[in-house]
């Protein structure tokens, strides 16, 4: 068993080192795979880490040449045999602006690494749902966690702060303020602090909804970034109260606005759909989180049309009749639910 799992490591070694070779010429889709290889494992972040550490170690290792390398080798004892290499090989400065572009590129990499594995680490507790099901948590200090659907948290009290990281989905939130212990949520987009209230927060893919239903939060960006028209700027921090919502892109602007309908936000308790003049495509979004009977859009015309109404989460077939009655649509039963087309 030993062996089998130093043998596990050897090639988790070889594989970090060639990526780092690899990425110093990569394109965009090479980028894209070796992000999807660090998410495999938090072995995978930390033998990246080691590798760009003992290339860095390596480099300062007689920085100036002050060293002959055939003079040393002539000093050693016979059994050692020198490489072809040639005396006080300097390392190449292209080389090392290569891995200094590497390793700053690998950083933020890594950071998402380090978001998605943190809570593999002491002290954190972490908290799940499976798709459809909806789960309550009473915190230690006395907060509340109310979970959607296919969501996952982590969770670390000590004695200076509260931290939460929404890993996936949504969540609900009925904090319990205490001004000695900051209660902080974070997502990849996103850090939210309780000022003593009750707020939802939806980690989309893209962007982060916050949407404040009692009392106020402070929200701020996670990475600073060029705003978008209307939004807050990078570094800005913005403070909303009830009935207020805040998006938070991936870019890293802050858009608030006013939702009079907050309560819409939070229909997912009761597990219903509150959709008001929304794409199709986000509609079926949400119904794809709930159930395991697919519906599938084709065609830009019919992602485009815009609805309104008040859905039950576990019944798409309710929004499929209300489809099937229009007249440019159609739709047809696939094998895992149902495909909406244009006629």
């Amino acid at each position: 068993m030993r062996r089998l799992n130093a043998q596990i490591e050897y090639l988790q070694a070889q594989q970090a080192s060639a990526w780092l070779e690899v990425l110093a010429t990569a394109n965009a889709g090479k980028r894209a795979e070796f992000v999807a290889w660090l998410k495999e494992s938090p072995v995978h972040v930390r033998e990246v880490l080691l590798m760009l550490a003992v290339d860095r170690a390596l480099a300062g290792i007689d920085a100036n040449r002050n060293r002959r390398l055939d003079k040393l080798l002539a000093q050693t004892r016979h059994q050692v045999v020198a490489l072809n290499e040639s005396p006080a090989v300097p390392v190449p400065f292209a080389r090392r602006l290569r891995w200094i572009g590497v390793a700053a590129g690998i950083a933020a990499l890594l950071a998402a690494g380090w978001y998605l594995f943190a809570p593999a680490a002491a002290g954190w507790q972490e908290y799940r749902t499976a798709k459809s099901e909806q789960r309550a948590f009473e915190l230690a200090d006395g907060s509340l966690i109310d979970l959607n659907t296919d969501s996952r948290v982590a969770v670390r009290f000590s004695q200076q702060s509260r931290d939460v990281r929404l890993l996936e989905g949504e969540a609900f939130f009925r904090v319990r303020h205490d001004a000695g212990r900051p209660f902080r949520v974070y997502t990849k987009d996103a850090v939210i602090q309780d000022v003593g209230t009750e707020f939802n927060v939806y980690n989309h893919p893209d962007f982060t909804v916050i949407a404040v239903i009692e009392g106020s939060v402070t929200v701020a960006s996670a990475r600073p970034a060029a705003a978008a028209p209307g939004a807050s700027g990078p570094g800005t921090t913005r403070t909303l109260t009830a009935h207020e919502e805040a998006r938070v892109w991936r870019a890293g602007s802050v858009k608030v606005r006013l939702m009079p309908e907050v309560a819409d936000a939070v229909a997912w308790q009761q597990r219903r759909l509150v959709f008001r003049q929304q794409p199709l495509r986000a509609i079926v979004e949400e119904f794809n989180r709930y159930s395991r009977k697919k519906i599938r859009l084709e065609g830009r015309a019919v992602v485009d049309h815009v609805y309104s109404g008040v859905f039950d989460a576990d019944d798409p077939d309710s929004l499929v009749q209300v489809l099937g009655r229009e007249a440019d649509l159609a739709v047809d039963a696939s094998t895992d639910g149902f495909v909406i087309r244009s006629r």
